[in-house]
């Protein structure tokens, strides 16, 4: 049986080479393919053409922050196409579900863990008509080859990709917890923790906000209502509305439009960014202001104090944070 392995970016490229090596060691039955092994010399599209034709199963190999290119989808469509007696398996490697595109949702989708990667093998032997379909020597080769599948795809996911600089991949690059520096007129500052969410499709995204005060003190809430995204080079640029209530006068309404110039770096991380926000009293007329605000990505640690349960944690981290600012 023919399988084609999808991939899209340097990142999933990556993947889709390891996942190929596992693939052939634990079902040397299958035949997988990927475009590099396309012959040189003839027309690229036609023999790319043929392959996907020949294919009863195909996998796709999903990865930040592309997720899912515009060609992965033709190639997926194809695949269906001829595979309605095999099978179409979207993997997920450091995604999540909901940040697969609608269409390939209607698959049965495999995120990256040993126990689901067991049952697409069962499946792939199952679909690959071997009899038995899982035999011991089959599960050795599985616990075999498992560790380096696992260590080549954490190395692929730390690479850079360029996928940043497309407007999905940037929605996708900038997700997670932010600290936000403000700068006020009278020269006080002010920290914020901010959450960005990209949208199921990859093509919006929603920023909830926290603000804290002296000693951590719960300071403003505010959320996102409009998002718009410029991903040109070198330095993306986000804009956004905003709307929010600050604990002492929590029967007004603020909000105001704000804009963030983020820095790519040469590797391909997005890890800080600048910007200013207006901060307009919607309920009552009252002059505006324009604060500066400096970004920079939350580590691994503080999101999870961040988005923990430990309010004193939070409060204490906010505290240090700003205190220890550069």
């Amino acid at each position: 049986m023919n399988a084609f392995i999808s991939w899209s970016g340097s990142r999933e490229l990556l993947i889709a080479k390891a996942f190929k090596e596992w693939l052939t060691a634990v079902f040397p039955e299958v035949r997988s393919f990927i475009s590099p092994d396309l012959p040189k010399g003839k027309p690229w599209f036609d023999e790319l053409a043929n392959e996907l034709k020949d294919a009863r199963m195909g996998f796709m190999c999903l990865a930040p922050p592309r997720v899912a290119g515009d060609w992965q989808l033709v190639e997926a469509g194809a695949i269906w196409k001829a595979a309605m007696s095999g099978g179409l398996f979207p993997l997920c490697f450091g995604i999540r579900k909901t940040d697969v595109p609608e269409p390939l949702r209607a698959f049965q989708l495999t995120q990256f863990d040993k126990e689901d990667f067991r049952r697409l093998a069962g499946d792939v032997a199952t679909l690959a008509g071997l009899a038995p379909a899982w035999t011991p020597e089959r599960e050795q080769a599985f616990e075999l080859r498992w560790s380096k599948l696992k260590a080549s795809v954490e190395d692929a996911l730390s690479q850079p990709d360029d996928g940043v600089h497309t407007t999905r991949g940037f929605m996708h690059a900038v997700a997670g917890g932010w600290w936000e520096r403000v700068l006020s007129d009278s020269g006080s500052t002010k920290l914020s923790w901010m959450w960005f969410e990209p949208s199921a499709d990859g093509t919006g995204q929603t920023i909830t906000g926290r603000g804290f005060g002296e000693g951590g003190s719960d300071a403003s809430r505010w959320e996102t209502k409009l998002v718009s995204v410029q991903a040109q080079l070198p330095e993306p640029i986000l804009e956004y509305y905003w709307e929010g209530r600050h604990p002492r006068e929590s029967h007004l309404l603020f909000g105001g439009k704000c804009w963030i110039r983020f820095t790519i770096s040469t590797d391909g991380n997005i890890e800080q960014g600048t910007g200013e926000f207006k901060d307009v009293c919607i309920d009552e007329a009252r002059p505006p202001t324009t604060k500066l605000i400096d970004l920079q990505r939350a580590t691994r640690e503080e999101t999870a104090i961040m988005t923990g349960k430990d309010a004193q944690a939070r409060r204490a981290l906010a505290d240090r944070k700003l205190n220890d600012w550069p």
